[in-house]
């Protein structure tokens, strides 16, 4: 900030970027090069603050309710699948439903039960490895 406002009093007081660039570089020892974009600014909006940069347009409350709705139907139901039928692209359904909504996906897995004799055998392994790695030279 107080760079550009250094830049825009040099400038309004030569005119020249050329002389503006050597003062700000003589004063901060490095090179700028939009004073006349920060002069404009000023002059139109009387502040050298940064503006509102253009973000992505928020959800609408009406979609984020259309997607509420399709989960609550049917929870089981992928994220691009309810993409598709509500016309809504997928990239927009994903953050609703995680940073809106506070929804998390899971599948459900199936493995394999441990039984009774299984603990056994896998310290049995572990030892055998674990021996195998201290007699090993070249392991």
């Amino acid at each position: 900030m107080q760079h550009k406002a250094f830049s825009v009093l040099e400038f309004s007081k030569t005119s020249s970027v050329i002389m503006v660039q050597c003062a700000f570089r003589r004063r901060y020892g490095m090179l700028a090069k939009n004073f006349r974009r920060w002069y404009k600014q000023f002059q139109e909006t009387e502040c050298l603050c940064r503006g509102n940069s253009p973000r992505r347009p928020r959800t609408s409350e009406e979609n984020v309710h259309r997607i509420q709705e399709a989960f609550q139907r049917s929870p089981r139901k992928s994220s691009r699948r309810a993409s598709r039928e509500l016309t809504i692209p997928h990239v927009t359904v994903w953050p609703v439903l995680r940073r809106r909504l506070l929804m998390k996906p899971y599948r459900l897995q199936l493995v394999q039960a441990l039984r009774v004799g299984d603990r056994r055998k896998r310290t049995d392994f572990c030892d055998m490895l674990l021996e195998d790695i201290l007699t090993a030279v070249d392991f």
